[in-house]
């Protein structure tokens, strides 16, 4: 690994004596978590995740709102949580040194915020990890060791070079499809981090203006899905569940205009259109107009070729 601390003992001899608190408490809560989960027989459930920190986009809609903050510090690979706590620790610890305990911890809770919803945002889940913190500590020391003497010359450039290549790698082997990295996570803890070292210096009121309006801005980009159908997707289920099948339907079709190739979207669809039309053949059926209700049976077979109570149902009409 690159070491990236200043090495003028001088200065350095208080913040290499310095015992970082909270990002300590950072450290302990992921290795706690990372045990926890992998103490699990199987951890390829919703159920195991929520209960260690990483509810379902679906509980998080649902009012689990503390996954966007949780889910941050779960990992389940021991190279993702032994890199991810070097880092943490190396930049953590600096931040910390550098700025009081408070600010340090409004910047560690809204960076684990912000890169769950920026992930949210952009995809299906909020992902897990503590690279999006990573992130959001590292541009934040980039901008300020341009900016404040403190700061200057903390990271050298092969760590610079290292931050910027992974997050440009990790966006070409998600592309590809080689490997799926929380990319809305990293890009919007960096840009999250960057932006609060900039805003520093300036007033205290302007700094939680622009602070606010960055967060809600952020946020309403989840309602209002530009980027993807994971709100979309809790709402149809919502309303699938509580068999509002019409505004379900509405709802599926929206998903499909944004992903055409949406599983989730594609299938739910196709049973609410099955569960309509077996309703109309029914009642054809039922009042005994035969020819109707056998083009509805053969409609409901286009959709799905294997529906045995359609091809029952057919065998059961009079010859024509």
């Amino acid at each position: 690994m690159i070491e990236s601390i200043d090495t003028n003992p001088q200065a350095d001899n208080t913040f290499i004596k310095y015992i970082p608190i909270l990002t300590a408490i950072c450290c302990v809560t992921s290795i706690i978590l990372f045990v926890g989960i992998n103490l699990e027989l199987s951890h390829d459930n919703w159920e195991v995740y929520k209960k260690w920190g990483s509810p379902s986009i679906t509980d998080i809609f649902n009012g689990s709102y503390w996954g966007l903050i949780s889910s941050n510090f779960l990992h389940t690979e021991i190279w993702h949580i032994a890199f991810n706590l070097y880092w943490l620790w190396i930049l953590g610890k600096k931040i910390e040194f550098e700025t009081n305990k408070f600010y340090y911890g409004l910047l560690i809770l809204t960076s684990a915020f912000v890169s769950s919803v920026a992930q949210l945002a952009f995809s299906d889940s909020t992902g897990i990890g503590l690279s999006g913190i990573g992130y959001s500590l590292f541009g934040f020391i980039l901008v300020k060791s341009k900016t404040t003497e403190e700061y200057k010359n903390y990271l050298d450039q092969k760590t610079i070079n290292l931050f910027l290549f992974w997050l440009v790698l990790c966006v070409v082997l998600t592309k590809t499809k080689v490997w799926t990295v929380g990319n809305a996570a990293h890009i919007g803890g960096l840009i999250w981090g960057m932006t609060l070292a900039y805003i520093q210096k300036i007033q205290k009121i302007i700094q939680w203006t622009i602070s606010i309006v960055f967060l809600i801005f952020l946020t309403s980009m989840i309602f209002w899905s530009p980027f993807s159908t994971s709100y979309l997707s809790f709402r149809a289920y919502e309303l699938h569940k509580d068999q509002k099948v019409d505004e379900a339907m509405v709802v599926y079709k929206k998903i499909l205009d944004r992903d055409n190739n949406n599983e989730f979207a594609i299938e739910n669809l196709k049973q609410l259109e099955i569960h309509k039309l077996s309703e109309k053949a029914l009642r054809l059926h039922t009042d005994q107009k035969f020819n109707e209700a056998r083009q509805i049976y053969n409609e409901i077979l286009r959709i799905d070729s294997n529906y045995e109570w359609a091809k029952e149902n057919l065998k059961l009409l009079p010859n024509e």
